[in-house]
């Protein structure tokens, strides 16, 4: 009996570790505005293109490991889920979220083209960060941008050069470039109204602080963020754009879905839990017990993995209608004044 229990605490605790391991990589982050033409999401392999007018866009939710790529004239805006921070693709451009934190930090890795991310503040010693062609920047809570291009750099024998600038509107940032060669870290703090530009074949130059360029100002001016963050962190959309439009059923249905299955999940693993402990202790039956402990602890997990995974997720905003058969009579959703 003793052993029996001995190893069911085992079990117990093994199931504790996995789930705090899943919940530390297992962030999300969700497409909550979309215009022009189109993008790629490139997803364990699989390639698929997705057209603004015709696909639906709004509530798809991104994972670690997601690649996309937008074409001419389409910006994405996409809210990172777990602390409602926002990041801004402008067109022509490649990214990667290398990881997404559970708890609103995270990276994100730019191949080419120019983002803008407004990071609200972070907590348990996360680190937001964007990284490129050698420079990495890292806030814990701030509004800034990261460009990269690529140009001829003749005096080093026409070879391809990668340009990044690191620019900040409001709080600070960590601009860090490392030599590849000698692993070398310049690293360097810009405020407000200043940026950094940095070369990936001029790595001895020094990091020097600019005043932002005005066509930056310009660009970011014109492509303003259109899904707005309020105060105590909930989102709300700016007055000249059309609630209707973006407030979908996809964004809170599946906050709804998850939380569904999840709690079911839970329900599942306590009894079959049962099952398996009655199975050991009273049936003395070691093959069934351990069976349904197994299914117990596998629905447990699922189960906790999609409860944190709804909770992550942006709540409805007051008035918004909640289920499908409603929004079917009265035609759309809608949002209270």
């Amino acid at each position: 009996m003793k052993k029996i229990r001995f190893k069911t605490i085992l079990f117990i605790l093994f199931l504790v570790t996995v789930v705090q391991h899943l919940v530390a990589q297992n962030g999300t982050a969700v497409i909550v505005y979309a215009e022009g033409d189109g993008f790629t999401l490139v997803r364990e392999g699989e390639t698929t293109f997705y057209e603004v007018d015709y696909d639906d866009i709004l509530g798809m939710l991104l994972y670690t490991g997601d690649a996309v790529l937008t074409e001419e004239d389409t910006f994405l805006e996409i809210q990172v889920t777990s602390n409602a921070s926002l990041i801004k693709i402008a067109e022509n451009t490649t990214f990667a979220f290398d990881e997404i934190g559970q708890f609103g930090g995270g990276s994100l890795n730019v191949v080419y083209g120019r983002i803008r991310a407004k990071v609200n503040k972070l907590t348990n010693n996360d680190e937001f960060s964007v990284t490129g062609s050698g420079t990495v920047a890292g806030v814990r809570g701030t509004d800034f941008g990261y460009d990269l291009t690529f140009g001829e750099d003749l005096s080093a024998g026409e070879s391809n050069e990668a340009i990044t600038s690191v620019y900040c509107f409001e709080g600070s940032v960590q601009v860090e470039q490392e030599n590849p060669e000698t692993l070398e870290v310049k690293e360097i703090l810009i405020s407000a109204d200043q940026m950094v530009v940095t070369s990936s074949v001029k790595q001895e130059a020094p990091l020097i602080v600019y005043d932002i360029e005005q066509e930056i100002d310009q660009f970011w001016d014109d492509n303003k963020f259109v899904y707005e963050m309020a105060e105590e962190d909930v989102l709300v959309v700016s007055e000249d754009y059309n609630p209707d439009d973006y407030y979908s059923e996809k964004i809170f249905g599946q906050k709804r879905r998850l939380k569904r299955a999840g709690s079911g999940l839970v329900i599942l693993s306590m009894l079959t839990g049962v099952g398996g402990g009655v199975a050991l202790n009273l049936m003395d039956d070691n093959t069934l017990g351990t069976g349904l402990l197994t299914l117990a602890g596998a629905s447990f997990i699922a189960g906790t993995v999609f409860l944190l995974q709804s909770d992550a997720l942006p709540d409805p905003p007051e008035g918004w209608i909640s289920t499908p058969v409603e929004a079917e009579i009265s035609g759309k959703p809608e949002i209270s004044e």
